[in-house]
């Protein structure tokens, strides 16, 4: 039998932090991103010996991975016990103890290895190494975690838990946001998508056709309401294509502040989200909240140059929660940067080029990239949602944007991998299509988030080794 012990003191009350381990969305929220766990299945809770059904990947292999929870003693411990997995047994304990005004937080792992002895031999340290990093990651996410609801709290000068309502829950960004929330003590609300209704549609009264269900809103209070939804800006830009981003941006949220304003009792603020894009192509510009929208130079002698497409394209999203603004709702624009978590996005779809060693700048390399790790932007949602200060756009990105070659020479580090290839314009042009290279892989955004810092937003992640470090699990 072996045994696994990692232990750390949280600066929050006992309670505080027991609290966030049995709300819903905890294990989610413990998930490191770069590790392929999925659940799959719930029943019960932890306080009633609730079952969880997951898969996950061991190597090429995936699996299930049952566990049963045990010996609840509320503010003191509970049990994770394998029921079906990969060891032969497996028992994790949690266990909480007063140390002050904190709180010291013991995981405690019996397991055996399947093998015997050989077994032993071959994967201990192999699995005692990927506990620790697990384990590190687990605890510092849950400080950070309990801090930032803290602040926020402090923000409020309130522990009301919130209902916040969210399109887009179950995309990249809205799946890693929930559990963040609920964790937290707040009721989220998803509005799901009615099935086969474009969002184009009008009413006899002119209009537009809601394409979410919210009927919840009508049932529900609802305090805040975060607008997620969008169609995926990668693949070649065809008509079609131009289309469904149209809808699912500017149409979609018409529709939806439409709806919101027409409640009896609407939410108090609405959060949502636009691009960076939304400048252009602008060099190494410093660019903040009051920059102006992005032009492209025309080609033709004596033409006006015009709004590029993506420019124009979060014009018009931004424009379209000008509904919302007039009903009296405070509307909260947030202008997001490439958003970074290994457990998707951009930066998952390009990781596995990078730890084949075949990365590399793209272009000349020289563009700007404005990022945000994925940790710091649920945390700003919130954030923008408790301080009424906040209203009309906000660039959700990092206070330290880079270069492209920058990005990949410290990919490339964190990864241990070379990035001597370049990836050059015309193939690029060749097989993503000119018009979405020109305009998203090719253009330079230096955005800076000057309302954030005039605000005092710590950021957990200024710095983007630090975010990839902690998103790929090189800390």
């Amino acid at each position: 039998m072996e045994s696994f012990v990692h232990s750390s003191r949280i600066d929050q009350p006992l309670e505080n932090v027991f609290a966030w381990h049995i709300r819903e969305g905890a294990f989610e929220r413990l998930k490191p991103p770069w590790e392929k766990f999925e659940v799959i299945g719930r029943s019960g809770s932890i306080q009633n010996n609730g079952i969880v059904k997951l898969r996950t990947k061991i190597g090429p292999l995936s699996m299930k991975w049952v566990v049963r929870h045990a010996e609840y003693i509320p503010e003191k411990q509970f049990k994770d016990i394998q029921i079906k997995g990969f060891f032969p047994s497996f028992v994790h304990s949690h266990l909480f103890d007063r140390f002050g005004t904190s709180c010291m937080l013991e995981d405690r792992i019996e397991y055996s290895l399947p093998g015997g002895q050989i077994g032993r031999l071959a994967a201990h340290r192999y699995v005692d190494r990927n506990l620790r990093k697990i384990f590190d990651y687990r605890h510092r996410t849950i400080s950070q975690d309990l801090r930032s609801h803290y602040v926020i709290n402090s923000i409020r000068k309130s522990e009301r838990p919130l209902t916040i309502a969210i399109t887009g829950s179950s995309g990249f960004v809205g799946s890693a946001l929930m559990p963040f929330l609920t964790t937290g003590g707040h009721r989220v609300v998803p509005l799901t998508r009615k099935k086969h209704l474009p969002p184009s549609v009008r009413t006899n009264q002119g209009q537009i056709r809601s394409q979410f269900n919210l009927d919840p809103l009508t049932s529900n209070r609802v305090d805040a309401v975060i607008n997620l939804a969008g169609e995926n800006i990668f693949g070649k830009w065809t008509k079609e294509k131009k289309r469904k981003l149209s809808e699912s941006r500017i149409s979609a949220t018409t529709a939806l502040c439409e709806q919101l304003a027409s409640l009896d009792e609407p939410p108090s603020v609405l959060v949502s989200v636009s691009a960076i894009a939304y400048y252009g192509d602008r060099g190494d510009e410093l660019l903040s909240e009051d920059s102006q929208a992005g032009i492209t130079a025309s080609s033709v002698p004596n033409k006006v140059p015009s709004i590029d497409y993506l420019s124009n394209l979060c014009r018009g999203w931004e424009s379209a929660t000008h509904i919302a603004k007039e009903a009296g709702i405070r509307v909260v624009n947030l202008r997001l940067g490439i958003v970074l978590s290994s457990s998707g996005g951009f930066l998952a779809k390009i990781l596995p080029i990078f730890k084949l060693g075949l990365g590399g700048r793209i272009g000349r390399g020289n563009q700007y990239v404005s990022w945000i790790a994925l940790e710091d932007l649920i945390t700003i949602m919130l954030t923008v949602i408790a301080d009424e200060t906040f209203s009309g756009p906000i660039n959700a990105v990092s206070p330290n944007p880079v270069t492209n070659a920058d990005f990949t020479d410290l990919l490339g580090k964190t990864l241990s991998r070379t990035t001597f290839v370049a990836v050059p314009k015309f193939l690029l042009r060749l097989t993503v299509g000119q018009e979405l290279t020109d305009a998203l892989l090719l253009s330079s955004s230096r955005a800076i988030p000057s309302r954030l810092i005039e605000s005092g937003y710590q950021f957990r992640f200024p710095y983007l080794e630090l975010a990839l470090r902690d998103t790929l699990g090189k800390i």
